[in-house]
This record gives structure tokens, sequence and C-alpha cells, in this order.
């Protein structure tokens, strides 16, 4: 994640300038040795040095996860993600919880300080037991209030500082959900945001996994049967069966997204 993660805000000083912050002391002697003509001898902070990213988990608190044995695995995801950009100091970390309908919490707000400190109170308001029935959309629900979120966000550092902000959203849950048309349309409108990747880390598990689940459409009377995971409407997600594979995952997955930034 270090090398994936490049610095975005420029704190250290370099270059050749006529003018700047402090005098390269290097330059000194060719200075005056040139007759005071190379009189580029001034480093300003150009370098990018420091992260400036907004990360925000999004974490499932729903009843299924607690039924899917997939509770345990989203509290070591998200204590594995948090300390990583802890460690890195990639600007801010954010937890929301959500689950059922109306009841997206946030649970560490962005812009707080995050330490390990922070852990146990954070892992302790998750219950794993909040329900929802075939009528509600709560991942849905949970977008509509995450773009909001992050847009107040946005606002917020591009006043407070000049350089490029990045914000990633890793939604942290087992995949099943059956409002699948209208995420599509939530998720489009929130890729378009520049800047922004909306990433979905499906907790998956042996039993009933979704790499063999199908998903069932009548036409005509007729049902015809596909691979769940073939209309799955999030453009950036990843499957996985063990907490080991996901530091790697993650940094695939935002290498990926990196480089088709800047390929746009």
């Amino acid at each position: 994640l270090r090398l994936v993660l490049e610095p975005t805000l420029a704190s250290k000083l370099q270059g050749d300038y006529r003018t700047g912050k402090r005098i390269n002391m290097k330059k000194i002697i060719p200075f005056i040795a040139s007759d005071f003509r190379k009189d580029k001898i001034w480093l300003r902070r150009t370098k990018p040095s420091v992260r400036k990213y907004q990360v925000l988990l999004a974490i499932d608190d729903s009843r299924s996860m607690y039924e899917r044995k997939c509770g345990h695995f989203a509290m070591e995801a998200l204590t594995l993600i948090c300390r990583a950009m802890a460690r890195l100091e990639v600007g801010e970390v954010g937890v929301v919880s959500f689950g059922e309908t109306g009841n997206v919490r946030s649970i560490h707000p962005l812009g707080d300080p995050f330490s390990d400190v922070n852990g146990p109170s954070l892992v302790s308001q998750f219950k794993f037991d909040q329900d929802n029935t075939i009528k509600d959309t709560p991942v849905a629900e949970m977008l509509h209030s995450i773009e909001a979120l992050m847009d107040d966000a946005r606002q917020r550092a591009d006043s407070s500082s000049q350089c490029q902000l990045q914000q990633l959203v890793l939604i942290i849950a087992d995949g099943h959900f059956h409002e699948k048309e209208s995420l599509r349309r939530r998720v489009r409108a929130m890729q378009d945001t520049p800047g922004l990747l909306l990433a979905f880390i499906a907790l998956d598990t042996a039993k009933d996994s979704l790499l063999e689940l199908q998903s069932v459409s009548f036409a005509g009377g007729k049902p015809s049967f596909t691979k769940y995971m073939d209309s799955f409407p999030f453009a950036f997600y990843t499957v996985i069966q063990n907490i080991e594979a996901l530091p790697r995952t993650l940094a695939d997955l935002l290498r990926q997204w990196f480089e088709m930034t800047a390929h746009d």
C-alpha cells in the first residue's frame, strides 16, 4: 500500500529557483564561482511527501452477516485496513455502519484522529443484528448517505488544501442483496465523481459461496439461470475468503484504479 498510495501533498523542499523558502547550500559555491550568474539557489516546497486521502469504510451490520459467519471476518478486515491507513498516515479515515432501513450510522467521523486506542470502542458498536425485509433497500440508502457525506468532506478539504484530493469508499459486506437495479443507478452516479473510488469487498465463505450462487429470472414464463456475480452492480469489487488475501487484494484494486484514472 505504501507503494500504491503515492504522496499527493507537496511538503518537501526541492528544485532550483531564483526565489524560494530556503537556500540550497550545495549551490552556494557554484553561485560564487560563476560571478553570481548561476543564481538558481533557492528551494521550494514542490516535492509531494504527504498523503492526502479520505478513506471511508462502510461495514454491513445486518443479521445476514452473523448468519453467514462473516461478522468476525468483517472486524478483522476493519482492523487491518484502519491500522494500515493510520500507519501510512494517508489522511482521514472514517467508518460507518448500515443494515436496517434509515440506520446509516457514523461510527468514526472523517477528520477525527484514528489510533489503536479507538479500536475496541469502534468494534464494540457492531452487533450484526439489524434486520431488513425484501422491500427494504439498505445498500442503496447507504450509498445515498455516503455520497452526501463524501461531498461535504470534499468541500471541507478543498477549502483548506491546494493538493488533489483522492477519496476511497470501501464497502465491506457479504454481497447478498436483491436491490441490484437501484444500486446500478446509484453506483453509476457516484463513479462519475472525479477522484472517488467506490469499491465493494465481498466477504465470502465456502458454504453458500457467492461464486457458486445463481440468479433466476423469468422470460415468457420460463426460468433463466445466470451466475449471481455476472450481474453484480459494483464495477470495482473483490471476493475474498480469508483475511490473509486482503492486503494484496486491496493493493491490486487501488493500483488498477490509479492506472485507470491516470489513463483518463
